[in-house]
């Protein structure tokens, strides 16, 4: 079983999107529930599409991620992307954001490598 880690930054960000976006806790967790086969340290089991889930950079120690999330009633360019790092059974939410706000991908992968040194 994976247990699941939030950087304080993502909580905030999270509860922002969450005013929004109504869906997004009910996304979270069945994000959460395709992770415990995705990311299973002893059986992984591919459950995510490839075109949804993208690595962003890895070292010896954790891999981080970024994921498109699916959100109810939202079209697919305007859906939250959320970045989090993978350590063993560990899975660290780092941060969140949609193309709606016009983030950068190079900041945001940036802002992710900074956070998962917070937690790991």
């Amino acid at each position: 079983m994976l247990e699941f880690i939030y950087h304080p930054s993502f909580e905030k960000e999270t509860a922002k999107l969450k005013r929004r976006f109504s869906f997004l806790d009910k996304a979270l967790e069945a994000f959460k529930m395709l992770c415990e086969f995705q990311f299973n340290p002893t059986n992984p089991q591919q459950r995510i599409a490839p075109a949804k889930l993208h690595r962003v950079t890895q070292n010896d120690l954790w891999s981080i991620w970024k994921i498109e999330l699916s959100v109810p009633n939202i079209r697919p360019n305007q859906s939250p992307r959320v970045w989090f790092a993978v350590k063993g059974s560990n899975v660290a939410f780092l941060c969140i954001a949609t193309h709606i706000d016009n983030y950068s991908d190079n900041q945001m992968n940036q802002l992710a490598v900074g956070r998962v040194s917070d937690i790991f």
